[in-house]
């Protein structure tokens, strides 16, 4: 590996991941440095231990393992190395690791400050204070790298509805969104019109309907009323014969009025 990968590959880190990487130097460097020292009374003897020595050495030990585990999870991706498949995403794992770590460091630090009080010089040393640090920054780093991916998901699930073609996203910067033309008008209104049944013309029908049943009705009502006459006629015992020459009569007097008022208009006119 030249150091031209190493420089694209730190480049390409996020700002958490990052500070995981360094909170992870900080517990491997840590390690190697003094933890705690302790000065017997009878001979003045100072006694160092880092975070290999003591009793408290496979402590330290398990801190230092996972901080090369946190630091390959980290890079194994940008490298390009499978990492088997755990059923956690990676900053999950790395917010294990680096939380672990530093619940091992307080647990070691509250020893030796037990510890201390049985001898008269006791003292904590840099290097656990230095893992401390570390451990603390890279467990703080991945819940905020969590907490920032989260987010990132809940703003691509409102952003994939948004019809709005100009949005701000978390940098500040604006970008455009090619928005969906609308339809037509006239293409819609000819979709409704094709997808609507035509209606059936009958307006007609009705109108002849209505027709045949007025004729229907003058009709009986000119039968009835011939009924009605044939009736009275019968009762009154005239027959058809003496209302037809009745009705001859009638023309006849009509006749010779009109030629009587001729004549006496002629006369005068003399």
């Amino acid at each position: 590996m030249n150091l031209r990968r190493i420089k694209h590959m730190l480049l390409r880190l996020s700002n958490e991941e990052k500070i995981i990487g360094i909170g992870c130097i900080l517990i491997i460097i840590g390690s190697f440095l003094p933890w705690h020292s302790i000065v017997l009374n009878f001979d003045n003897q100072s006694i160092t231990q880092n975070g290999f020595g003591g009793d408290l050495g496979v402590v330290g030990f398990v801190i230092f393992i996972m901080a090369i585990l946190a630091l390959f999870v980290l890079i194994a991706e940008h490298l390009h190395i499978k990492i088997p498949y755990l059923g956690y995403t990676k900053e999950q794992i790395l917010l294990f690791l680096m939380g672990e770590n530093a619940f091992l460091v307080l647990i070691t630090i509250a020893i030796y400050t037990k510890r201390s009080l049985e001898f008269t010089d006791a003292n904590l040393r840099f290097g656990i204070y230095l893992a401390l640090i570390g451990a603390f920054l890279g467990a703080f780093a991945a819940f905020a790298q969590i907490q920032k991916l989260k987010k990132e998901e809940v703003q691509e699930f409102f952003d994939h509805e948004e019809p709005v073609g100009t949005r701000h996203d978390t940098s500040g910067e604006e970008y455009e969104e090619e928005m969906e033309e609308p339809e037509p008008e006239a293409e819609l209104f000819e979709e409704e019109a094709e997808a609507e049944p035509e209606p059936v013309e009958e307006e007609d029908e009705v109108v002849e309907d209505e027709m045949i049943e007025d004729v229907e009705m003058e009709t009986e009502e000119e039968s009835e009323s011939k009924d009605q006459a044939d009736y009275f006629t019968r009762e009154a015992g005239i027959s058809e014969k003496d209302i037809v020459a009745d009705a001859e009569t009638v023309d006849e007097e009509d006749d010779k009025d009109k030629t009587s008022n001729i004549s006496m208009n002629f006369y005068e006119d003399q």
